[in-house]
């Protein structure tokens, strides 16, 4: 695994020399897309039968916090891909060999974060629908959205629940609407995207379930591992520690500052002191926490055990603890900072407005607390990607 770890040092200069005007541009350059496919990180969780790594989750979750400390946007891409490549496993082997297709340089793109309309039709579904945080939505050559079936107006009942469908969709088959003007993680691209009676046939589409089968290309371990270990865990919140972390690099720059009306500088001052150490333990703690999850449940699911509910849970409280502690341990640096950390010449604005947008992704915030409780509880989770 060093030969990735190794290819990201490589590209650091490129990485790190571009993100104002990346910013600027509401998206990551073409080079540093081209980069990272090249560095092999857009297929890390893509099987090798499609030209893939396979990568274990515990290293994808270094790999990921690796870029993130060079590019938190460059990371969210590594995270965009990656986690098409995993879902894929519910396509039919013959879609996924066209998808993956190595001389398309394929990306994908896609978000669950509102359900689009699909009315069935002879062979397929038509949809139709907008939908938002949809990140690096520019480069992708496919876009996955979730979907509500519909059935003479009405949603497609199954088992007292809407049938709800993941559909793959060409991306000249989408409008792009450019709404993408955030607060922080402006590079990202996560605009929203407009369907309007788009032909998907059946086969480019796969009910969320976790019993849905899996394609021949997705027998490995890495398959079975819950997705919220894949995404929440593996591709998130890594980004979130990368930003902590840098965050406090930035904070102990300024040790030798002299506050205004003091005589001291700010590393003699208690309350410097006391929250750097804070921020510090903070960020370590959630990184170990993190790790240790994604190793309970990794070394179960390689002996052949199945991932049980509880375990998904457990997955879900360690990224949402990540991001909530980085979240915490951010302010408490941008408090530390005083007004120099009000300045967009400062690092540690930007690291302050990119947490507050990792915060918020669905698969890692706050509530996310509440869905591990109800899988622990025995309860219907409120959030259904977490039985995936």
């Amino acid at each position: 695994m060093d030969k990735f770890f190794e290819a990201i040092e490589r590209i650091a200069p490129l990485l790190t020399s571009s993100i104002e005007q990346d910013e600027q541009n509401g998206r990551v350059s073409e080079s540093i897309m081209t980069v990272l496919r090249e560095a092999g990180l857009s297929k890390l969780f893509l099987p090798a039968s499609l030209g893939g790594f396979e990568i274990d989750p515990i290293t994808v979750a270094k790999l990921v916090e690796r870029v993130a400390h060079y590019n938190a946007a460059a990371a969210w891409s590594v995270m965009v891909s990656n986690t098409s490549n995993w879902i894929s496993k519910f396509l039919r082997a013959e879609v996924t060999e066209e998808i993956y297709n190595p001389s398309q340089k394929t990306f994908c793109a896609g978000s669950f974060a509102a359900p689009v309309m699909a009315t069935k039709t002879e062979g397929g579904y038509l949809i139709k629908g907008q939908v938002p945080l949809c990140s690096n939505v520019h480069q992708a050559r496919w876009i996955t959205l979730l979907s509500i079936v519909m059935q003479d107006g009405q949603p497609l009942m199954n088992n007292g629940m809407p049938e709800m469908r993941a559909v793959f969709l060409k991306s000249g088959d989408c409008r792009i609407l450019e709404t993408w003007q955030s607060l922080g993680m402006k590079a990202t691209d996560s605009n929203d995207v407009a369907v309007e009676n788009a032909f998907v046939p059946q086969n480019y589409s796969f009910i969320l379930s976790p019993h849905s089968e899996v394609n021949k290309h997705y027998k490995s371990a890495l398959y079975r591992f819950p997705l919220a270990g894949i995404l929440s865990c593996c591709l998130i919140v890594p980004v979130a520690l990368a930003i902590a972390t840098n965050a406090i690099e930035e904070l102990k720059l300024l040790t030798g500052k002299v506050p205004s009306g003091s005589a001291a500088t700010l590393k003699e001052k208690a309350g410097f002191q006391r929250k750097l150490g804070i921020a510090e333990g903070l960020v370590s703690s959630a990184r170990a926490y993190l790790h240790q999850s994604l190793s309970d449940c990794w070394n179960k699911v390689q002996s052949g055990e199945e991932a049980s509910l509880q375990d998904k849970a457990k997955l879900l409280l360690a990224a949402s603890h990540v991001n909530m502690s980085c979240t915490n341990a951010v302010d408490l640096v941008y408090s530390a900072s005083g007004t120099t950390g009000v300045y967009k010449r400062n690092n540690i604005s930007r690291h302050f407005t990119d947490m507050q947008v990792v915060r918020q992704h669905g698969f890692a915030n706050e509530n996310r607390f509440e869905t591990a409780a109800q899988l622990i509880l025995g309860l219907q989770p409120d959030f259904f990607p977490a039985i995936l």
